[in-house]
């Protein structure tokens, strides 16, 4: 077998591979939503039929329940109602949730699965919630369980490290398999003399780095490091998505919100939009030359893989997958330590702005390195269509899911769903 993608713990897949495929075949997926993150990991391939079944799902009504009367943590769990998912359908895929049903499931995760919210007074390892799902995954009708990048499958194996038994009864379950991404042009960025386009994009603005955009290139303006005419910086976020989930109970005050929003205005580099139509950034993105997302927090970084995709090169931090989806040589990292789960830690206010000091110099230190060397720029964008191309082609990722589903077709027709 010779996919690019990566499947390091099991490289040979000798459970699926055991199963006959047919390239072309038709397969019924049940799923438990239709958002962005199915339609990124699962609702893939046009020949397919996907058939979501989030309302047939005790825990849709169930959640709403726990949350309005209980006030309780929502779980994860897909339960179907009883004799309400098609019968003809070949395997249920969910994200990031588990099942609790007698048809045999797939689940892609993206951190940790099960996936248990915290309860304030109990150890993680206590949550008998999580003892409790455990269980679902360790049984014979749990398949597969996708990692989307080496980080979250270490961060899975940390997890399971706690649980001997259930580790030894899922680890052949896991596999590893990037998002797939289309390339969105062929040509790697040229560089003319003119105007260097950087690009920032995140709806949740301040999360994703924007606020650490706004003072990089703020100070480089008052260095005087470039000309009116020699940098041009986009961003499209949403300025008041205003918390960060990474900087916990440290949350930046007003003052610094107001600071931001007025550099914004005043600087001649910079040009703000709370939201663009798709079609409209994928046009921005074919014209930009360097992207940015100098994240305090991501599970992926699906918007690198967009603008690599458009021959547009990034600078990101080196949390959780960035470091996977931006290796040397296609982008440019910003690295600062992290934790055994591949995140920064803020646990005081001083943490909060020494990791936010080292984000803006780093970032700076590189747009400078870009404005001296622009040349560098259409090697680094030939390098990321290349890694596009290899490790994340839509065919190829349908063909590895194929045959993950065709383990539970040969089942279906083997025996009888319960």
């Amino acid at each position: 077998m010779t996919w690019n993608l990566r499947t390091r713990l099991n490289p040979s897949l000798t459970s699926v591979n055991s199963v006959p495929y047919r390239p072309g075949e038709i397969m019924k997926i049940i799923t438990s939503g239709s958002g962005y993150p199915e339609k990124r990991n699962i609702i893939t391939n046009p020949q397919n039929k996907y058939i979501d079944c989030r309302k047939k799902n005790i825990y849709f009504y169930l959640n709403a329940v726990r949350a309005r009367i209980l006030h309780k943590n929502k779980q994860f769990i897909f339960l179907p109602l009883p004799g309400l998912l098609p019968h003809d359908a070949d395997v249920i895929h969910l994200f990031n949730e588990v099942a609790d049903t007698k048809r045999n499931w797939i689940a892609t995760f993206e951190t940790e699965i099960p996936r248990v919210l915290p309860v304030p007074g109990v150890a993680k390892f206590d949550n008998p919630q999580l003892k409790s799902q455990l269980q679902l995954i360790a049984r014979s009708e749990c398949l597969t369980l996708i990692a989307i990048s080496q980080a979250t499958l270490d961060i899975q194996l940390k997890l399971l490290d706690a649980f001997p038994a259930i580790k030894a009864a899922v680890r052949h379950k896991l596999h590893i398999l990037h998002p797939p991404q289309p390339l969105l042009c062929i040509k790697p960025r040229l560089i003319s003399p003119g105007e260097i386009r950087f690009i920032f994009i995140g709806s949740e603005f301040y999360r994703k780095g924007g606020a650490e955009v706004v003072l990089a290139i703020s100070q480089l303006t008052e260095e005087d490091v470039f000309t009116r005419g020699q940098i041009q910086v986009t961003l499209i976020g949403d300025i008041t998505q205003r918390h960060n989930i990474a900087h916990r109970q440290f949350q930046d005050d007003e003052a610094f919100y107001a600071r931001i929003e007025h550099l914004i205005k005043i600087s001649p580099h910079i040009q703000h939009f709370t939201t663009l139509p798709n079609n409209q950034v994928l046009t921005l993105l074919q014209h930009s030359h360097v992207g940015l997302l100098p994240s305090w927090q991501d599970t992926y970084g699906f918007s690198v893989l967009e603008m690599q995709a458009s021959g547009c090169p990034v600078i990101t931090t080196n949390i959780r997958a960035l470091p996977e989806i931006n290796p040397p040589g296609a982008g440019w990292l910003i690295q600062q330590p992290i934790n055994d789960e591949y995140e920064y830690v803020v646990d005081s206010e001083e943490s909060k702005l020494q990791i936010r000091r080292q984000i803006v110099q780093q970032l700076k230190a590189h747009i400078i390195d870009i404005l001296r060397n622009p040349g560098v720029i259409t090697q680094y964008s030939a390098q990321s269509l290349k890694r596009i191309a290899e490790q994340h082609d839509p065919g190829k990722f349908s063909e590895q899911l194929a045959h993950f589903y065709s383990a539970s077709k040969q089942m279906h027709y083997t025996t009888a769903f319960k």
